[in-house]
């Protein structure tokens, strides 16, 4: 028992010894689903196309596997129309959350790395708009599967180039984000 816990203890001061934490940043194009709006207007239009941004920062704690947390802004989509008769202006339905993934990382060269993740997104979505000139609100949260697929390209020996995909899911719908950013690594 003894010995099984000084190995397990070993076993950790090497990884935190060889462990490497990184943050960033990226922007890029978001997407939500068509269900996303859909409840809102009963005809009309809907931009779900948005522009979006992530803040993100994890631990490298082997060459192949570590873990990240980021703040994921998936943007506005924007709806206009009519909900069973009634003018619906200004809509507007915001989406964003904390995301918690396992990274998988393979090396393509030396100065390339493909990635691939999977996690959980705590999310939240805000819809307001003016539905026959009273003001309307509501709003949903949850927290479902996200999963990604991504390049980096490293150009110095702490900083690189990030571009991936992301899908989250919420609930029944879900929202996509392909981003592009940078990542400064200590």
């Amino acid at each position: 028992m003894q010995r099984t816990a000084l190995v397990l203890a070993g076993l950790l001061s090497a990884a935190e010894a060889s462990a490497q934490g990184y943050f960033g940043g990226s922007f890029g194009q978001g997407n939500f689903s068509e269900g996303v709006t859909a409840p809102l207007i009963t005809s009309g239009a809907a931009d779900r196309d948005t522009t979006a941004f992530k803040l993100f920062g994890g631990l490298q704690f082997h060459p192949n596997f570590g873990l990240e947390i980021a703040y994921v802004d998936l943007g506005d989509a924007s709806y206009s129309g009519s909900f069973f008769g009634l003018p619906v202006t200004g809509g507007k339905v915001e989406g964003a959350g904390f995301n918690l993934s396992g990274v998988v990382s393979f090396p393509a060269s030396a100065a390339v790395s493909v990635f691939g993740k999977i996690g959980l997104f705590l999310w939240d979505l805000e819809a307001r708009d003016t539905t026959d000139g009273l003001p309307f609100a509501t709003s949903a949260g949850g927290s479902d599967p996200s999963f990604g697929l991504g390049l980096d390209y490293r150009y110095s020996r702490n900083w690189s180039l990030r571009a991936e995909w992301e899908s989250f899911k919420l609930d029944d719908e879900s929202a996509r984000l392909i981003s592009i950013g940078i990542v400064y690594r200590f």
